[in-house]
């Protein structure tokens, strides 16, 4: 729960600086930051069951880069740029929140609450 909560809390307010950036008005922040939870399970859940051999690893949290950076540009697609138009930026901000979900995993690497092999990337 507290790993699923952190995750929640975290994407939330990834989504209301994004909005900020994105010059869209940052009241949809919760069910944005909600919405990248819910894609960070769809894509997390298989792959932890994919490579269970590697988890604790570094090779698992090297796995979850292009995972990652796939996740935050289908949220841009979904909320702020439908056709990619600017690219460069959407890659910039997927770049700098994927670094963020990382971030936001600390607790769990650090054992302060237990994941239990449902990992939200």
């Amino acid at each position: 729960m507290a790993f699923g909560a952190t995750k929640l809390v975290g994407y939330c307010f990834a989504a209301h600086l994004i909005s900020k950036c994105y010059k869209k008005t940052p009241s949809k922040w919760f069910v944005i930051g909600l919405t990248r939870t819910i894609i960070g399970i769809v894509f997390g859940y298989p792959y932890v069951h994919m490579v269970t051999h590697a988890l604790g690893s570094p090779l698992f949290l090297l796995g979850l880069i292009p995972i990652r950076m796939i996740e935050w540009l289908l949220l841009i697609v979904l909320f702020y740029d439908r056709r990619l138009t600017n690219r460069r930026d959407a890659l910039a901000v997927s770049t700098t929140w994927m670094i963020w979900s990382f971030v936001l995993d600390i607790p769990a690497i650090a054992g302060w609450f237990l994941v239990g092999g449902f990992w939200i990337c």
